[in-house]
């Protein structure tokens, strides 16, 4: 009888510590940042998009897919003010007016407009110079950051108390990015 007992409580043992890696692998595999591959049918693209944001945000958001030669295509009308897209980089974005009129700025190396934008990133980034934002081949610098929101524009140089350093000494917490740029911006971690 002891040793039924004894087996039942191995077997349960053996069971509980599966349960708790199968878990513990589970949280990881949802932490991981986003691959660089930017799906080509509508339905991959929109599932990869959807991983940007909110449900609420990405659902009343227009979704927009990038075609050859600067053009966009519109997958989803919104009606909230948000765009939601995949960078060049395979990144899942969803972005306000501002915050999208600030990225054409980036990609047009113009001068950022005088707007505070905001910028939705929860599947995290694949990374980047923190050096400067046209300069990503290099690799100097270089930071990953998992989920996170960025407050954008000119106006975060005011935003004191924020790490203003080149190497990131810890991702998880706020700090800024592309320092001492026109671009320089606030990423903030949500975990």
């Amino acid at each position: 009888m002891c040793a039924k007992i004894r087996k039942g409580c191995l077997a349960s043992t053996c069971c509980l510590v599966a349960a708790v890696i199968i878990a513990g692998c589970a949280v990881r595999a949802q932490q991981q940042y986003p691959t660089a591959e930017i799906p080509t049918t509508e339905p991959a693209y929109i599932a990869k998009v959807k991983t940007a944001a909110p449900e609420q945000i990405v659902n009343k958001a227009s979704i927009v897919m990038m075609q050859g030669g600067g053009k966009s295509r519109e997958l989803q009308a919104g009606s909230n003010g948000y765009t939601c897209l995949i960078s060049p980089d395979g990144t899942p974005l969803c972005a306000d007016q501002n915050g999208m009129e600030w990225m054409k700025a980036v990609g047009g190396k113009a001068e950022p407009p005088d707007k505070i934008g905001f910028i939705y990133m929860l599947a995290g980034d694949t990374g980047a110079t923190n050096h400067h934002p046209h300069q990503r081949e290099t690799r100097m610098h270089w930071v990953q950051t998992g989920p996170h929101v960025m407050i954008v524009g000119p106006r975060v140089r005011e935003m004191a108390g924020y790490p203003r350093t080149l190497d990131v000494a810890d991702p998880n917490q706020p700090y800024v990015m592309f320092p001492g740029t026109p671009y320089e911006h606030l990423m903030l971690p949500t975990n």
